[in-house]
């Protein structure tokens, strides 16, 4: 059996549970603050971070707090955003990539594939 099918039988008997395991590295590289490249995408800045156990997203528009306090995770590869108290509801991203510091995320509701890069973290 080629090792290609034996992993795709492994993953499909295995299911969700152990797929869930692969992702704490990958909402790991995601921790940080990011911003946006060029004109497309749903936030000009925003951080994810973790504090107290809890996952936390803020964002910024001109330079002014935007959505404070929001929770984030991440499931199959797609960042779900819940900000109940600033009225903007839930927000869906697929993240298309993540590499050199750059994140592409997709915006299932607009339909609009942004990109970020990371803000380097302050001494």
């Amino acid at each position: 059996m080629k090792p290609i099918v034996a992993i795709l039988m492994l993953s499909a008997v295995l299911g969700p549970a152990h797929a869930a395991e692969a992702y704490p590295a990958a909402e790991q590289a995601l921790i940080g603050a990011w911003h946006q490249r060029g004109n497309a995408g749903f936030f000009e800045e925003f951080s994810l971070q973790v504090e107290a156990g809890r996952r936390v997203l803020d964002s910024w528009l001109h330079q002014r707090p935007d959505i404070t306090g929001a929770s984030w995770k991440l499931v199959d590869c797609r960042l779900i955003v819940e900000s109940p108290d600033d009225g903007v509801g839930t927000l869906r991203f697929r993240v298309l990539g993540l590499k050199h510091d750059t994140l592409r995320l997709y915006d299932e509701s607009d339909r609009l594939e942004s990109i970020y890069v990371r803000v380097p973290e302050q001494p």
